[in-house]
């Protein structure tokens, strides 16, 4: 498809969604971060004392329920990682990736804007890792959880999304990143996103020089996941061609329904 054709056919389509993944990354962020920060602020202990069950809970149920809302609409993808690895795997569009990303990036920032102007409690649960964790630790646990995330994407919600509805997705999604910030949060605050990362280090002006982990260790884990995912259900071209020909199957049935409906009519 040349640029022209692109622009009348699936330019405006591919705004849309990526407006949807604006929005929605938007309220993840907001969410994530105010619920953690919220949680510390008022439950009269140290920020440390319950900081990852507020942190793990609070991200957790933001991306389950963002995925909920929006993955009709985008998908619900909401992290540039594993958009990446979608576009890699053909599951999302080129053109649409970028976009994507562009708004998914964005969205982080006004999130946390959002949060530091509006919530009382500054912010506080950014990424960065714990005195005790080295570089290539908080590496290969920010890629080992970015991966289990990413599988329950493909395997939730890109393989089993004619099967499972939204619901169970959504739970899935949103339950791997609660584990994940359980298991790895004490060690490097659990991005297992870079719009995650960039977004409140941003807003709230603080980069540690580990910064870089939280976007090379997602993106690492979003590609072996994807690498898994193609493995175990076969070859990515042949499983998107098989869907494509039954939705054509599909429309055609709908086409001769709506024929037979017309001649019945008269």
């Amino acid at each position: 498809m040349n640029l022209k054709e692109y622009l009348e056919n699936d330019f405006k389509k591919d705004l849309t969604k990526a407006a949807a993944e604006f929005i929605g990354t938007t309220y993840f962020l907001f969410m994530g971060l105010g619920g953690a920060d919220a949680i510390s602020a008022f439950a009269g202990k140290s920020l440390d004392d319950i900081k990852i069950l507020a942190t793990a809970f609070s991200f957790g149920w933001s991306l389950m329920i963002n995925v909920w809302l929006w993955i009709d609409i985008s998908g619900g993808v909401l992290n540039p990682a594993i958009t990446i690895a979608l576009m890699f795997t053909e599951d999302l569009g080129i053109m649409r990736g970028i976009f994507y990303i562009i708004a998914q990036f964005a969205g982080g920032i006004v999130g946390s804007l959002f949060a530091k102007l509006f919530l009382p409690a500054p912010i506080t649960a950014l990424t960065t890792l714990s005195n005790n964790t080295s570089v290539l630790q908080g590496l290969v646990l920010e890629i080992m959880t970015t991966s289990v995330l990413t599988l329950a994407v493909y395997m939730l919600a890109i393989n089993g999304n004619k099967k499972k509805g939204v619901s169970i997705p959504a739970f899935g999604i949103g339950t791997s990143l609660l584990i994940s910030v359980l298991v790895v949060g004490p060690y490097t605050g659990a991005s297992l996103n870079p719009a995650r990362t960039l977004g409140p280090a941003i807003v709230a002006g603080k980069f540690s020089s580990d910064i870089w982990i939280y976007f090379v260790g997602p993106i690492l884990g979003s590609f072996l996941a994807a690498l898994f995912f193609t493995l175990f259900h076969g070859d990515v071209k042949v499983r998107r061609d098989i869907d494509r020909e039954a939705d054509r199957e599909a429309d055609r049935e709908a086409d001769r329904e709506d024929v037979k409906n017309i001649i019945t009519d008269d």
